[in-house]
């Protein structure tokens, strides 16, 4: 039953494109100019007819939408014709004046269905060829019919130049429909890619605390099976060390969970067709990041101007931990900047000295505390706290840009106050600098 209705529901819409594409024609046809004999027209239509037929009615291989577009051309003739005061009378005069130029439209597609049978993989220069030759034999019996004899010599030279602008013409169209199209999938496999990117970039943000976490369990496990040992060698109660085995137990069933997460979350970030074999540039990057922090700070991106400057663009198998890394500066910059007064500058940027890449992150907010500067990269120390909801931040964000900078052997440091950044020795703020060696980032530099 619901297979019958989807069926019935792709036939009505079927019909509603014929019905659509007969209609547009059989209006811009009355956009004319006569030429040879009074009843010959040329219009606009015959340029929007084949771009309907490849576009709206491309999976058509009957005729039926030119048998529609013919009933369609007459019956507005007719319409218009007795709005002009030629009555129910003059309808038959109409009809036998006007069905040459009705009767091209049934040619034109009855000869293009046979010509190109699947125009929805045709070629444009294919097209070309099939509208030209449909628009010149059906130009052809159009003017037959209309002189009651078969076009002279200079005649059939007119009409066949005249298909070939109106061809052209009719190409042309497509070509910019095709290319709009193209340029509108690339955008959004542009977009699909960011998402993707950083869906991974933040995945391997998390499996650093996963794999931390693992860390720890496995000490818990250990220590409590190492009480249970100690619990037997000094002559204490039963239920005390069955106690401590139990721990024992449950933490290892934890421990083995938490690898399976982390198995999964790794299958997933090397199922996503981005993986580390892959390079990115470094230009390719901060535009992402640009963006993407444009997107997070939504409306608050008019008060927060972000700017990247890179001396050295490099391409990089590393674009995911510096993703990370520079994402988690700039969006701790902009959210003490809301903190404050709430307009603001970020910059970032990269300069090569000596064998070594540096990464600045420097903003103009309030800056940050003697105390905070104490406790940045400890895990759980956060100054992010919102009193409506009573949240405050895990506290992760600074470590884990510390370990990744580690991992790639890198140096982490942080200034703030006056000084600290652009603006003058008044102005306040912070400035992270990243120093990794040009070796674990860089390849093929420019």
């Amino acid at each position: 039953m619901e297979q019958e209705k989807r069926r019935l529901r792709r036939r009505a819409a079927r019909w509603e494109r014929r019905l659509l594409t007969a209609l547009a024609t059989a209006l811009s046809a009355e956009l004319f100019v006569n030429v040879w004999v009074d009843n010959f027209r040329v219009s606009g239509a015959v340029v929007l007819y084949p771009v309907l037929l490849v576009t709206l009615m491309q999976d058509s291989r009957k005729p039926d939408t030119g048998v529609l577009t013919s009933c369609m051309v007459l019956l507005v003739r007719c319409f218009l014709g007795m709005l002009g005061g030629a009555g129910i009378a003059g309808v038959a005069g109409i009809l036998l004046k006007e069905y040459p130029g009705a009767i091209f439209y049934l040619c034109y597609e009855t000869l293009f269905c046979l010509v190109l049978r699947h125009r929805e993989q045709a070629s444009l220069l294919q097209l070309w060829q099939s509208f030209w030759l449909c628009d010149v034999l059906s130009n052809v019996v159009n003017l037959t019919l209309s002189k009651g004899s078969l076009p002279d010599p200079a005649s059939l030279a007119g009409l066949a130049l005249l298909g070939l602008a109106r061809s052209l013409l009719a190409v042309g169209v497509l070509w910019g429909i095709r290319r709009s199209r193209r340029l509108l999938l690339v955008e959004e496999h542009e977009r699909r890619y960011q998402r993707l990117f950083l869906m991974t970039a933040n995945l391997k943000n998390e499996l650093y605390f996963l794999k931390k976490d693992a860390e720890n369990i496995e000490g818990i496990m250990t220590r409590a099976y190492r009480l249970y040992e100690q619990l037997g060698a000094q002559n204490c109660p039963e239920e005390l060390r069955q106690l401590a085995l139990s721990i024992a137990r449950d933490v290892h069933e934890v421990k083995k969970d938490n690898l399976s997460i982390i198995r999964g979350i790794e299958g997933e970030v090397a199922g996503t067709g981005t993986d580390n074999d892959e390079q990115m540039w470094i230009s390719d990057l901060f535009h992402i990041l640009q963006d993407t922090m444009g997107h997070i700070l939504g409306e608050a991106r008019e008060q927060i101007a972000i700017q990247c400057h890179y001396e050295t663009d490099f391409a990089t198998e590393e674009h995911y931990r510096l993703m990370s890394i520079l994402k988690n500066l700039v969006m701790n910059a902009a959210e003490a900047i809301q903190s404050g007064r709430g307009t603001g500058a970020i910059w970032v940027e990269e300069q090569l000295v000596g064998d070594d890449l540096v990464f600045t992150v420097q903003d103009n907010g309030p800056g940050i505390s003697p105390r905070a500067m104490q406790n940045l990269f400890r895990v759980g120390y956060s100054t992010k706290f919102n009193p409506e909801t009573g949240n405050i931040s895990r506290g992760i964000g600074l470590p884990a840009v510390e370990f990744m900078v580690q991992e790639l052997g890198g140096t982490i440091q942080v200034d703030s106050g006056p000084g600290a950044v652009p603006g003058g020795t008044d102005a306040t703020g912070a400035c992270f600098r990243v120093t990794i060696p040009r070796t674990a980032m860089e390849k093929g530099a420019v």
